[in-house]
């Protein structure tokens, strides 16, 4: 909305711009949503990187886990990416602070994971660890979408 002599532009000029903006986001709310099998799929990726962690140190296959979590990490964005556009729920400013509070939930159930498992020895401890990250996730994924998706909804 800029002349072409390239002058500012005027102030209702600027104001329907920024209202053409703000439909924009509001028509774009109810379709913003992750596919259905995202987070699923991120959960049992972070799930056998912790199993590869805890067990890093005892068994040669761990690293195995590791390196494929690795590459489903990789893939993930370019599956998702197929046909659609791509908003990052973890970047908005709206789930800037659920998004921290996973990784810090994310790094704590490894650290403890690992201690645990290097205390008493108990495989189980590193599978526990691996469903805990699989519902953190699967928990604060769709949390992450719902809060852009709000977001979107309420922009004015």
């Amino acid at each position: 909305m800029t002349n072409p002599q390239g002058a500012r532009p005027s102030a209702e000029e600027a104001r329907q711009a920024l209202e053409s903006v703000t439909l924009s986001k509001q028509a774009l709310a109810p379709y913003v949503r992750s596919p259905s099998w995202l987070y699923p799929a991120q959960g049992v990726g972070m799930g056998l990187f912790v199993i590869g962690l805890v067990f890093s140190k005892d068994t040669g296959w761990a690293m195995a886990l590791i390196a494929v979590s690795g590459v489903l990490f990789s893939v993930l964005p370019m599956l998702q990416t197929r046909g659609r556009l791509v908003v990052d729920v973890y970047t908005h400013p709206g789930s800037r602070g659920l998004s921290w509070l996973y990784v810090a939930a994310f790094l704590l159930i490894c650290v403890v994971a690992v201690v645990l498992y290097s205390t008493y020895s108990r495989a189980w401890i590193a599978y526990v660890a691996a469903v805990l990250v699989v519902v953190l996730t699967l928990v604060t994924g769709p949390a992450m979408d719902a809060r852009l998706a709000r977001a979107l909804r309420n922009a004015g």
